[in-house]
Formats: C-alpha cells, sequence, structure tokens
C-alpha cells in the first residue's frame, strides 16, 4: 500500500505567519495546509503553480501495482462533467500525493453502515441524509461540524417521530467539495467565465483566476475532509448509538481514484468517504464513475431522475448491484412534484422484477429548483412537500418501504428557500449558498411533515390552500 506523506519543509525554514480568523477562506489553511506543507514551482512565463516540488513528494510510493491493474481500466471509460486541468504534471503530482495519504475511512466503519443501509432496505430502519449543496472547505472545525450534526440530529428526531423506526443519520459532509454544472461557463458583468464546480475545483469569487481549475484545491480539499473526520470519529466515539455517516458525490476522478485503498480481505474500498453516490449527469451505465463505484466495497447510490427508463435502470442496478445485496445499492429519486407519480412507479416494479433490494431514497430537492424574477434560484418549500407525499405514495401503493428523505440543508438562518410563491420577494435576504438554495432547519422540518405515513397525502396541502398571508405572518409553523 502506498506510503504515508511526511512534512516535507525543512528543519530551519520559518513557520507561516496564523491566518486571520476573521477571514473564513482563509480558515482552510488552519484546518489543513498549515498541517501539510506544500512547495510550488511557477510557470515563468505565466506566474502560476507549475507542478508540486519533488520535496513533497517525500515517503509516497506508487499504487502498489494488483491495485493499478484493477484501477487502470476505470479512466478508459468516458467521463462525464472532469475539470480541464492545464498543467499535466501539476495534477500528477497531485494524484501521487493523495495516493500517499491515509485512508479518510475504515472498512470496518463502512461496513457498519451497510448493514445499517440493510436494515433500511428491509424496512425496519429509515434514513435521514442531509447538509450542504456545496461544502466550503473552511467551516471544518469542531463547532462547524457540531452545528451540522445538530440539524441531523433534529431531522432524524423527527423522522423517528413519524415514521416510529430508527433512522440513520448521514451528511452531506467531509468532501462535498464539487458540483456537476449544466453548462461550462456563465456570464457575471457582461464577462464569460468559467462556471463554479466546487471548491475542490474552483473559486466562487467571479473573476477569471478564482474560476481557473487548480489541482492543488484537490489536496486543500483532502485536509478539510480529514479535520471534519477527525470530529465526527469523536462524535461517534461519544454517541455510538447513534453515528453520523459521511456522504459525498463521487465526481472528481483524479480526487477519487487515489484515495481507493485494498482491505485486508482483499476487497477494494474508496476511503475518501463512506457512501459516495453518482449523480444524475454521470450515471452513464458505460461511464468511468459507475465503473469506479461497481469495484468498490463501499455501500453506493445514485440519482435518479424523470429521464431514465426501466431497462436503462435494470442496467444500472445490476452494474452496482450484481449480487443483489441488501444495503448495497440506494436510489435517490429526484424526479420533481409534477413528475414523480407518473414517472416513479415504473421505475419501482422494473427494479423488484429484477429482484435488487435497494434502498428508496427522496430528493426532492433537485427536481424542483426554479428562478425567481430577480434571478435568484429557490425552491418552495411546499413544492418539496408534494414531492415527499408522492414518493411515500407511489410506494405504499407498490409495497416497498420507502426509505427517507435527501435535503439540501444550512444551520445558518438564510432566505434560500421560501414556503411558497407569495414569498418569492423574500429569497436572496440572507443568500449565502455557494451553488444550490438550501433549506433552514425548520423549513426541513417543514418538508419532513409530509412524511407522516397516517396523513393523506392530498390532507396537509389541503388545509394550507388560503394559508398565504397567515403562513407567512406566523413564519411558515402552520404544520
Amino acid at each position: 500500500m502506498a506510503g504515508q506523506l511526511t512534512d516535507s519543509h525543512r528543519p530551519d525554514e520559518p513557520e507561516p505567519p496564523p491566518l486571520a480568523r476573521s477571514d473564513k477562506r482563509a480558515r482552510v489553511g488552519a484546518c489543513s495546509l498549515q498541517s501539510f506543507r506544500i512547495t510550488v514551482q511557477v510557470n515563468s512565463e505565466t506566474g502560476r503553480p507549475r507542478r508540486i516540488a519533488a520535496a513533497v513528494r517525500v515517503g509516497i510510493q506508487s499504487l502498489e501495482p494488483a491495485l493499478t491493474s484493477d484501477l487502470l481500466p476505470i479512466p478508459r471509460h468516458p467521463a462525464a462533467q472532469q475539470p480541464d486541468w492545464e498543467d499535466d504534471a501539476q495534477i500528477h503530482s497531485v494524484r501521487q500525493t493523495l495516493a500517499g495519504r491515509p485512508a479518510l475511512v475504515g472498512e470496518t466503519d463502512v461496513r457498519t453502515l451497510r448493514r445499517g443501509l440493510a436494515q433500511v432496505s428491509a424496512g425496519a430502519a429509515e434514513l435521514i441524509q442531509a447538509g450542504d449543496c456545496a461544502e466550503d472547505p473552511g467551516e471544518c472545525g469542531e463547532a462547524d461540524v457540531a452545528r451540522r450534526i445538530a440539524v441531523l440530529d433534529l431531522l432524524a428526531g423527527a423522522m423517528e417521530r413519524l415514521g416510529r423506526r430508527p433512522v440513520v443519520r448521514v451528511g452531506r459532509i467531509a468532501g462535498q467539495f464539487a458540483k456537476p454544472r449544466s453548462r461550462p461557463t456563465e456570464y457575471v458583468g457582461g464577462v464569460e467565465l468559467p462556471v463554479y464546480r466546487g471548491h475542490l475545483i474552483n473559486g466562487p469569487k467571479p473573476v477569471a483566476e478564482e474560476r481557473r481549475p487548480d489541482p492543488l484545491r484537490l489536496v486543500t480539499g483532502y485536509l478539510a475532509a480529514s479535520e471534519i473526520m477527525g470530529h465526527l470519529d469523536r462524535h461517534r466515539a461519544a454517541h455510538p448509538r447513534v453515528p453520523v455517516w459521511t456522504s459525498h458525490e463521487a465526481l472528481v476522478l483524479d480526487y477519487e481514484l487515489p484515495l481507493v485503498r485494498r482491505t485486508e480481505s482483499g476487497d477494494l474500498l474508496l476511503t475518501s468517504t463512506h457512501w459516495p453516490w453518482i449523480g444524475e449527469r454521470t450515471r452513464q451505465v458505460d461511464g468511468a464513475h459507475v465503473a469506479l463505484l461497481a469495484k468498490v466495497v463501499n455501500p453506493v447510490a445514485v440519482k435518479v431522475g424523470p429521464d431514465i427508463d426501466p431497462a436503462e435502470l435494470t442496467e444500472l442496478c445490476l452494474r452496482l448491484d450484481p449480487d443483489r445485496v441488501p444495503g448495497r445499492l440506494t436510489l435517490i429519486i429526484r424526479m420533481g412534484a409534477d413528475t414523480i407519480a407518473e414517472r416513479l412507479p415504473a421505475l419501482v416494479r422494473a427494479v423488484r422484477s429484477a429482484g435488487h433490494p435497494v434502498v428508496w431514497l427522496n430528493d426532492p430537492m433537485h427536481g424542483n429548483t426554479v428562478v425567481t424574477d430577480r434571478g435568484y434560484k429557490t425552491r418552495y418549500v411546499r413544492t418539496l412537500r408534494r414531492e415527499v407525499a408522492a414518493f411515500r405514495a407511489v410506494l405504499a401503493e407498490a409495497g416497498e418501504h420507502p426509505g427517507g428523505v435527501h435535503l439540501e440543508t444550512t444551520p445558518d438562518q438564510v432566505t434560500e428557500c421560501v414556503f411558497d410563491t407569495w414569498e418569492a420577494d423574500r429569497v436572496g435576504e440572507v443568500y449565502t449558498s455557494f451553488c444550490d438554495p438550501r433549506l433552514t432547519a425548520e423549513q426541513a422540518l417543514l418538508v419532513l411533515a409530509a412524511w407522516d405515513a397516517e396523513v393523506a397525502p392530498d390532507a396537509w396541502t389541503a388545509a394550507e390552500a388560503g394559508s398565504g398571508p397567515a403562513h407567512q405572518a406566523t413564519g411558515g409553523q402552520s404544520t
């Protein structure tokens, strides 16, 4: 296995000055780069970093030959949504660096989560998966992590009361640093710029240098994830009955592939997270992302939108869960409130007919994003609730267990989502998301109110039909 990376700075090299704690962007260094010294060579023509100097590779070995041979075919598959790195030498050095770093998760924890997901697929438990749309690596401190855990605990408690089953807690955390995008560029102030793709690739500030893909961000992301994992490990040790597991979209292959390790039992383990998922834009059956997750022993998930057909979905299930193992595969349904009741039943029948004991999870966020008149992306809580209720109804009609809900949330008091159209003017009053709009904890609870199996899907929507001004006056707490 690859050796561990050692500190590369000389003993007589002065320590860098402390970073300003008031600058949240600078706090990435407090979490990571001050504990991992990177030396770069600068391209004399452009003034930009050219490659990581040899000193940073002290202690690094190549991946063991057997592991390399297992992974070599993956990059030969088509890979959607990958960064266009400008410096091949630099990204090669970064891959080597990541290959030499310690695993972020271990086999024992991954198998424990897989058993928990098997309980969900069997109908004995439920699942809440929630967290940031795009994580900020600067928010990797103990207090930052504690606030996100508190939101998960709040939502899990609500689900337990509604579903009367234990709830598995999973965060979009410790690695949700990359985002697939619908187009490669955007116009800001009349200037065309590369679109922001998450801190693992580029920065959110709308200036050309910030938006240029930077391979060194892969190392920064790893170190921030490592810091967060440490806090979560301590929380898990203190609260063994309610552990919080990690998940993220396994998007950037230059980050994920170097973090694959071989376990003592001979399996391949993706050590960047406990539970990786593939997005709607990267779920091609013949693609590199599916090829990677098909090889690893982690439980895996895939986002499923309204355009997939039953044959394609069953082929995807066969690729990712050939042995039909409970807890192995989760299907995260993201279809939209107006589409799910029509499109989902045929998919449920096809998957059941093929014998895959999947976890059925609903993501009501991504099929219900709209743009306000002022140009802000938002999601209406009321629409999200309609999708959750319809998801439950379809699964119940098919005799399948609705496993849980996948939400984008924040512990902050933002106005990125609002209850319904009458509050659209409030969107943007406090908008701090780097990408898509997130729910506050209170709004997430309102969405989960639709999880109540004893309430008919239309009962609460009918009760709220005339509640516009009254609901707004009470802060959206009508449920």
